[in-house]
């Protein structure tokens, strides 16, 4: 009997293989989390630095790099990578380590949502939890869910139709599992073949949407009105699902040349919003019982040293000219026209978060006020600009990435905002001019002195109302084909424009004269 039962399933075997040639046996292994993380940001290409971080639409992207241990046994295997970002680009998935290198790799399933909850659940017995509106007591009732995500939530509850959030008092809807084909964990899935079984470690590389990151300065004035405490953080931004916990994390500045494609999807694709079926006037979301568990929270850049985190007291303190550290707090490397700014300990990139990390603090820097003033044929626009050079001498000679600057003095005993402004990248040895707007206390004007023929005479007024001195820059533009003659003033050139350069004394005043001469026109005789 046994001698028939052993010959019946080595016959089955052999028609199973004969009837599938060419399928194999494949052993699934699963790598529930990576051993370590790595994070390098890329800021939203088309973002201003003077534009700040949109949450809701996050259009830079990140790399992503995994170190995973997993036991491969010898033949085919389906390698299972968990908790991947969710905004990955499968195409750009680079697994490393592998001894018979990837046959092939999927994204697989569709990542667990309210909305994908809602619509697989599609002709499925539900729990509502609702309150009875005459009662006021909780109750619960089995109905079938029979329509899309897609506009209203239409219910059979026994043989009647009914909405959902329509009441104007609480409803849930209570699930008894998650639908075939979900994923609780974004999952990338690749196929191999191994002659033998061994446990190897792999380094999984990917390129994922929804990131961003921006610089933000603080700029302590000192009371000598030439000096400056800077301080800079960086903001790293995360629109996805899934947290990278204690990552060594890096950010990159410039202007990286790359396709755009992929990324993100849209805000709210997950989310589940219906409308009061039949009447469309309420935007309500109803929440599933088992939503995803919360993301671990953005902590502060913790540390034992007052260089790395700078609280409103040790603000203070710089602004009173009190020493602090100095500290580069993110180290600064060349990427070719790139800049990579590492963090020298580990960041928490959590999801759906913002958090802010030190990046540097300078005491000290040098940053002089220059009222500037850009002169037309009939307008002088002044503002005042604190001019720096990002040289050591002048305590910076770093690097500097593009974003916002808020500028504070004290005043009466009080730090208060002064103006803010914006910086561009800035490589050493680069100028930095921060424009605060128009200044107080310097007023410039233009006159029209008389005009002969094609040759017109000017004379722009500056007083300075401050009791002590500026310095002051007009910037004269000329006419394509015009000349500029007779200044009463040297002049020198900058950006192609004749530039004026005056100190202005303690509430007193300055002038400048000029001649613009009209290009000749062909059908003039004169």
């Amino acid at each position: 009997m046994a001698r028939a039962a052993r010959a019946l399933m080595s016959l089955l075997a052999a028609a199973a293989a004969w009837a599938a040639p060419g399928v194999r046996a494949q052993e699934v292994v699963t790598s529930a989390a990576p051993d370590h993380v790595s994070v390098t940001l890329y800021r939203a290409p088309d973002r201003a630095p003077e534009n700040a971080i949109d949450p809701d639409r996050l259009k830079g992207f990140a790399l992503i790099t995994e170190t995973r241990t997993v036991t491969l046994p010898a033949g085919t295997a389906l390698i299972r990578f968990e908790g991947v970002a969710g905004n990955i680009l499968p195409e750009s998935a680079l697994v490393a380590g592998l001894p018979e290198g990837v046959e092939e790799k999927n994204l697989d399933a569709s990542l667990l949502s309210p909305r994908t909850l809602f619509d697989r659940a599609l002709g499925r017995r539900v729990m509502i939890r609702r309150t009875d509106r005459a009662t006021g007591k909780v109750l619960l009732q089995q109905a079938t869910i029979r329509s899309s995500a897609d506009g209203a939530a239409v219910l059979q509850i026994g043989g009647e139709f009914g909405d959902l959030q329509c009441s104007g008092l609480p409803e849930t809807l209570i699930y008894d599992g998650v639908p075939p084909g979900l994923s609780a964990k974004p999952t990338l899935s690749v196929r191999t073949t191994s002659p033998v079984a061994r446990t190897v470690t792999l380094t999984l590389s990917y390129l994922a949407g929804g990131f961003d990151w921006q610089a933000d300065y603080i700029v302590a004035m000192r009371p000598d009105g030439r000096h400056a405490d800077l301080f800079a953080w960086i903001t790293l931004a995360s629109s996805d699902v899934t947290s990278f916990p204690d990552a060594d994390t890096q950010v990159v500045a410039g202007r990286l040349n790359r396709t755009e494609g992929g990324g993100a999807p849209e805000s709210g694709e997950s989310d589940l919003w219906l409308k009061c079926w039949p009447m469309p006037s309420y935007d309500l979301n109803p929440r599933p019982v088992f939503a995803p568990a919360p993301a671990p929270a953005m902590e502060a850049y913790d540390s034992d040293s007052m260089d790395i985190i700078v609280t409103g007291s040790l603000m203070r303190r710089s602004s009173a000219s009190s020493p602090i550290p100095i500290a580069l707090l993110a180290n600064a490397e060349s990427l070719g026209d790139l800049k990579l700014y590492r963090f020298p300990r580990r960041v928490t990139v959590a999801s759906n978060g913002q958090k802010q990390v030190a990046m540097l603090s300078k005491p000290g820097i040098k940053l002089r006020p220059v009222y500037v003033s850009d002169i037309s044929q009939d307008s002088a626009n002044t503002k005042l600009v604190m001019r720096g050079k990002n040289v050591e001498a002048d305590g910076l000679g770093i690097a500097l990435p593009g974003g916002k600057a808020a500028f504070f003095a004290r005043a009466d005993g009080r730090t208060l905002l002064v103006g803010e402004s914006s910086i561009d990248d800035k490589t050493v040895g680069e100028d930095l001019e921060f424009d605060l707007g128009e200044p107080g206390g310097v007023d410039a004007d233009i006159d029209d002195l008389w005009e002969k023929g094609r040759t017109k005479r000017y004379k722009l007024r500056v007083e300075n109302s401050n009791p002590w001195p500026v310095e002051f820059e007009a910037r004269i533009s000329v006419p394509d084909g015009y000349r500029l003659l007779a200044p009463s003033g040297k002049l020198g050139k900058k950006d192609g424009k004749p530039l004026w350069t005056v100190a202005i004394p303690a509430n007193g005043k300055k002038t400048l004269i000029w001649s613009l001469r009209e290009p000749k026109d062909e059908d003039d005789n004169e």
